[in-house]
């Protein structure tokens, strides 16, 4: 029997908190994406860069293996920090 971990949204929230993006543990799609706009705000270039070079990663990674709710707020954030 094969068992794969799925990635969800406590897993991108700790990728988050690793970045110094305030967030809870247990955060939704909404805080998520709210606690990233204002971290970005404040943000220079390299750690922006940072950011998205790890999200890119960490999608990488976990290709097909991402839950539905997971996806549509890594996809967003990814956009959002390919537009700066």
């Amino acid at each position: 029997m094969m068992f794969a971990d799925l990635v969800d949204l406590v897993d991108l929230t700790g990728q988050l908190r690793e970045f110094g993006i305030n967030l809870n543990i247990d955060a939704d799609p909404g805080e998520i994406n709210q606690a990233t706009e204002e971290w970005l705000l404040s943000a220079t270039t390299e750690q922006v860069k940072a950011l998205l070079e790890s999200l890119e990663a960490f999608q990488q990674a976990s290709q097909g293996l991402i839950l539905p709710a997971a996806k549509d707020v890594l996809d967003t954030l990814l956009d959002e920090l390919r537009s700066r």
